[in-house]
């Protein structure tokens, strides 16, 4: 064995040794079967850069091969490190600059590890490039030896396992494949285009980072949730609230909890992120009806709001403010107070008190969301204005006993405000803890449930009703006395389900297929099927009445005055549009209650009369549209006649998509 081997194959150990120290099966077997793998690949790969002349060629090729391997296990290590386990959905969505950029402050000695390692690798093949001894192997023995330490490799194995029988599983590829009743999904989430909502109660909505139940497990941490455990005896608190497929992450249980859908999509829509602004866009969510409803609607979370792309999700579903750290960042009396992730949780509950304030003196009813940061993973960073958890030594711990301290002393402000009466509060994890520092803690048999708990609902219902994320926005919605017609594709009212009809197999392969297929392909828009979209590129192809004036493009917004009444504007031909299988959205923001028409031609030339239109009256403040363009006549031109009164008009999105 050569110099160069020697080392390499010492510095490949150390990631491949390391993921298998934090990943959560860490079975002998396992840990054994990667180490001759990643031996047979160096070894493999080395000899096979041996075979390459001396010169730019052998350095060329060497150095890319290298890099491929290097940038394989050092991804594997961070895998394992982030999430305990190989790659995964979750993995895939948050791989990209955005996420890194956002991250950086919390992962940076990780991420300077990863880098000064890789550093090493590339090094040390290319001081020893040119001693490396030619290899005796033929160009066949060589190839069959890494495709045989890829088949060792335990993580890589299952997950082709998984990919060839998905592949090989029947596909689905129209709706009339799917078995609706059976599957407990709800056809009827693909028609919600009209909302009619109407308020009930308010909504203090706070989502609590990795904090799932066996933190109020008192036989194992005894004391450590003190909090938790009197809100418990105070409000209904779900005892069997269980993750899905989907929602194991923040940004997925986000989806989930508000949507009714898990954040399940094929790789084929285009992107792996939700940053991809019209994943979900045509799904309805609990902030959609709100909206509908006339509810002030505001997110405020420690971290980025582009972490994930939280922000531009939550703002396309109802939310008219989202503040995130670099918008709460400037309350700070000390601007240095912040963690890796952003604020401290001390932080954002006591700008969260001054926020529900400031919407309870208003005669709106509201809805703050709320997100805490400090319990993340894998060590947490707890607020300096907590005490430790004297029972064990863990920071994971401290940062939970912090936040359920933060939290209990919050709701004790809130509940001094006349408005806490009318207002439902709803407490809940986004997802069950990754792995941390205190898995180790945690026994091997333990049946890990997520937390859930609401107060002020002045309920009765079963505690042990199986649940899951995607039921609580049908249930919130009930409990909060919205009138609505929505329905959520996979999300159940638990308060009038039966305890047998709650229970449904939520890892059935053929209902996360139908569901990734719904999500895809009916909740979701594909650039490719955009057939019109409104942008400041687009605004010189507009034609508008004599009446409107200052048109102009503003904040990815049109906007414009009417100085009469019945102002209007026609879109330009689409040629290549086909309306029957088309849906025009608007959201349209204006100071009073209105009509909105659209004019069409059933056939070209016919001109424009009353009966053929599609009208939505509509509120003062932001309203969101569907109109079925069924219908209209291919290569018609559209007219939009956006309200009957003279005053300024904004208009936040118009596109036509196919469906």
């Amino acid at each position: 064995m050569s110099s160069m081997q020697r080392i390499q194959l010492f510095l490949f150990f150390m990631p491949v040794a390391l993921a298998h120290y934090y990943s959560i099966d860490r079975s002998l077997l396992s840990v054994l079967s990667a180490l001759v793998s990643v031996s047979l690949i160096v070894l493999a790969s080395t000899a096979l850069i041996s075979r390459i002349e001396h010169g730019t060629l052998r350095t060329t090729i060497g150095l890319v091969i290298i890099y491929l391997l290097s940038f394989y296990y050092a991804s594997q290590f961070i895998s394992y490190y982030l999430q305990g386990s190989y790659f995964n959905q979750q993995f895939y969505f948050h791989f990209n600059l955005t996420t890194l950029r956002e991250s950086r402050a919390a992962y940076f000695p990780l991420l300077l590890l990863v880098i000064g390692w890789t550093v090493c690798v590339m090094f040390g093949f290319y001081y020893f490039k040119d001693r490396l001894p030619r290899s005796n192997y033929s160009l066949p023995t060589l190839i069959g030896i890494f495709v045989f330490a890829l088949m060792l490799d335990p993580g890589l194995r299952p997950s082709v396992v998984a990919m060839a029988n998905s592949v090989l599983s029947p596909r689905i590829d129209s709706l009339d494949a799917i078995a609706w009743e059976e599957l407990n999904l709800e056809p009827d989430a693909l028609t919600n285009t009209q909302l009619t909502s109407t308020a009930g109660k308010n909504l203090l909505f706070i989502f609590l980072e990795g904090v799932e139940a066996i933190y109020t497990d008192e036989n194992l941490f005894p004391g450590l949730t003190p909090n938790l455990q009197a809100l418990n005896e105070e409000g209904w608190q779900l005892e069997d609230m269980n993750q899905v497929s989907g929602s194991s992450w923040t940004m997925a249980g986000l989806v989930s909890s508000l949507c009714g859908t898990p954040l399940l999509y094929e790789s084929s829509i285009g992107g792996n992120e939700i940053l991809f602004s019209r994943v979900l866009d045509k799904v309805t969510c609990l902030p959609d009806v709100l909206n509908s409803a006339g509810y002030q609607q505001v997110f405020m979370g420690g971290a980025e709001l582009e972490f994930a792309g939280k922000g531009s999700f939550l703002r396309a579903h109802g939310f008219g403010t989202t503040l995130g750290s670099s918008e709460l960042i400037d309350e700070l009396e000390d601007p240095d107070y912040v963690n890796g992730w952003g604020l401290y949780d001390d932080s954002l509950f006591a700008q969260a008190l001054e926020q529900f304030n400031s919407l309870a003196a208003s005669e709106q009813p509201f809805n703050l969301t709320l997100l805490t940061v400090d319990t993340h993973h894998p060590t947490g960073e707890p607020s300096a204005s907590c005490g430790e958890y004297d029972q064990i030594d863990n920071s994971i711990l401290n940062a939970v006993h912090c936040t359920d301290y933060l939290l209990g002393e919050f709701l004790d402000q809130v509940r001094e405000h006349p408005a806490f009466e009318d207002t439902l509060v709803v407490l809940a994890s986004d997802h069950l803890a990754m792995r941390n520092n205190a898995y180790p803690l945690f026994p091997t048999d333990y049946q890990r449930r997520l937390y859930f708990n609401v107060l002020n609902a002045d309920v009765a219902a079963e505690a042990e009703i199986f649940a899951t994320p995607l039921d609580i926005s049908p249930t919130v919605l009930q409990l909060l006395e919205v009138q609505h017609d929505v329905a959520f594709l996979a999300g159940l009212d638990l308060l009038h389900t039966s305890l047998t009809d709650a229970r449904r197999d939520i890892y059935d392969p053929d209902r996360l297929n139908a569901i990734r297929y719904i999500n895809s392909n009916h909740l979701s828009t594909v650039e490719e099927n955009i057939e019109y979209s409104l942008r400041r590129q687009t605004l010189g192809e507009i034609e508008f009445s004599e009446g409107i004036a200052n048109v102009r493009f503003s904040g990815g917004q049109l906007q414009f005055d009417a100085a009469t009444g019945d102002p209007y504007f026609m879109l330009p031909v689409l040629p290549d549009a086909k309306f029957d299988d088309a849906m025009l959205y608007l959201t349209l923001e204006t100071d009073e209650k209105l009509g909105v028409t659209i004019y069409f031609e059933a056939e070209v030339g016919q001109g424009y009369s009353e009966e053929n239109t599609l009208q939505r009256n509509i509120e003062a403040g932001l309203n969101q549209m569907v109109f079925d363009l069924n219908g209209v006549a291919n290569g018609s031109q559209i007219r939009i006649d956006p309200g009957h009164l003279p005053g300024r008009y904004s208009i936040h999105k118009l596109e036509i998509r196919a469906q």
